[in-house]
C-alpha cells in the first residue's frame, strides 16, 4: 500500500508532462522567446471615438434646434398667416410643403418681392428682418434660425447639422 501512495505522489508531482524539446542554437535563431515577441508586438492606437462623438452631438443639437422652431412658430403665431402645418392661405404664401418657399418670389408677393430663396441664409434673413408681420425683425438669431432649420427640415432640405450663421449659406433648398 505504502508503495502504491509513493507511485500516485511521483505522479501527482510529475504532473503527467514530458519533458520539453531541447533547445538547439538553430531554434533559438528562427523561433523568438515569449519575451522577445511582446516586446516586438505594437499596441494598435486607440480607436478614434470623436467622429462618432461627433456626429451623435451634432444630431442632438439639430434636434433641439428643430423643437425650438417649432415651439417658435407656436408662440409667435405664425400659423395664424401661414396655417397650422405651414399649407398656407389665399392670402399668406406656404411654408411647408410642395410649394412651399419657391426660388423666386410669386408675383403677387408683396413682403418678398425680388427675394429668392435658394439657401438656408436667404430664408433665415428673410425671416429675421420680416417676420412676424405684426412685430417685423424682432426674432432672436437663435429663434430666426430655428425656425428656418424646422420649416427647411419639413420640407426635406438636406440639413445635416444644426442651421447657423457659419453654414446656412452653403445649404442649398434644391
Amino acid at each position: 500500500m505504502k508503495k502504491m501512495i509513493l507511485v500516485a505522489v511521483l505522479a501527482a508531482a510529475c504532473g503527467g508532462k514530458s519533458k520539453p524539446a531541447p533547445t538547439t542554437p538553430e531554434a533559438e535563431k528562427t523561433e523568438p522567446k515569449p519575451t522577445e515577441a511582446v516586446a516586438r508586438t505594437e499596441t494598435p492606437p486607440p480607436a478614434e471615438s470623436k467622429p462618432a462623438d461627433d456626429s451623435v452631438a451634432q444630431q442632438a443639437a439639430l434636434t433641439e434646434q428643430y423643437e425650438l422652431g417649432k415651439k417658435v412658430y407656436a408662440e409667435k403665431k405664425c400659423a395664424s398667416c401661414h396655417g397650422d402645418h405651414g399649407e398656407g392661405n389665399p392670402k399668406n404664401p406656404p411654408v411647408m410643403g410642395e410649394k412651399a418657399l419657391p426660388e423666386a418670389a410669386p408675383k403677387t408677393a408683396k413682403l418678398r418681392k425680388g427675394v429668392a430663396f435658394k439657401t438656408a441664409a436667404d430664408v433665415e434673413g428673410f425671416v429675421k428682418a420680416k417676420m412676424p408681420l405684426k412685430k417685423p425683425g424682432t426674432l432672436s438669431d437663435d429663434e430666426a434660425f430655428a425656425v428656418t432649420a424646422w420649416m427647411l427640415s419639413e420640407n426635406k432640405a438636406p440639413i445635416e447639422k444644426k442651421v447657423d450663421a457659419s453654414n446656412a449659406a452653403s445649404i442649398n433648398l434644391r
